[in-house]
């Protein structure tokens, strides 16, 4: 694991790259912390994306000051619909396009993010290059399906979504609103477990199989086979 820091906007955000022991350039994924920060749970299984042959970008989105950063996501406007405009939103933007420059990334790219980034997602999922977008329980876009009712989500080629069957954070009816946005463009699963899938959750068995499904759609979606 190497350390960095990057100029995003008008700050810097600390960041952890876990990379691959091949040295030809592979997928990217952009994994993201939950409310909680950033936990040594986020590390493993940012290592064992790593492990698996992905270049990871870990960014603590707290860097600097957590409390304004929590401020900004959850009591602005901008923050709560998940606007498009929304800083933290280009913030994301950012951070993909710095992952996607690293020369040892091929492109090819994929984000993973739940609760309090997992809005980010949705708008994230909306870019060309967006290969895998991955979404846990998004908190945030309290507006409609997780972005607000004026902005389209026509672009978006392909997203896997875990949610919990009752979650007052993400309703059922914002699901199903994705779910009518997208059409069979969402991969949507259901579990009998709590908030938290990969962190609070992590020992419970579901967990383990929403991480089973998360890898097989990175898989299926970020790597080349040759003929």
């Amino acid at each position: 694991m190497e350390q960095t820091q990057l100029n995003i906007g008008t700050r810097k955000i600390d960041v952890e790259i876990y990379a691959p022991s091949n040295q030809q350039p592979v997928a990217g994924i952009l994994l993201l912390h939950e409310l909680f920060g950033l936990l040594d749970c986020y590390r493993e299984d940012a290592a064992d994306l790593a492990e698996r042959g992905y270049l990871v970008y870990l960014p603590d989105l707290f860097s600097g000051n957590p409390i304004r950063y929590c401020i900004r996501a959850m009591v602005t406007a901008a923050g709560m619909q998940n606007k498009s405009s929304n800083p933290l939103n280009q913030e994301i933007h950012d951070l993909v396009d710095h992952l996607k420059a690293d020369p040892r990334c091929n492109g090819r790219l994929g984000i993973l993010g739940a609760c309090l980034t997992g809005g980010f997602v949705l708008q994230m999922a909306k870019r060309d290059d967006m290969l895998a977008p991955v979404v846990y329980h998004h908190s945030l876009g309290l507006q409609g399906s997780g972005v607000p009712n004026n902005e389209s989500l026509d672009n978006v080629k392909v997203l896997q979504g875990h949610w919990a069957k009752v979650d007052p954070l993400c309703p059922t009816s914002r699901r199903n609103k994705l779910q009518a946005q997208l059409g069979d463009r969402l991969e949507r699963y259901e579990y009998n477990m709590p908030h938290g899938f990969r962190s609070v959750s992590r020992h419970l068995s579901d967990s383990k199989l929403v991480w089973e499904r998360t890898l097989e759609f990175f898989d299926k979606h970020l790597v080349q086979t040759t003929s």
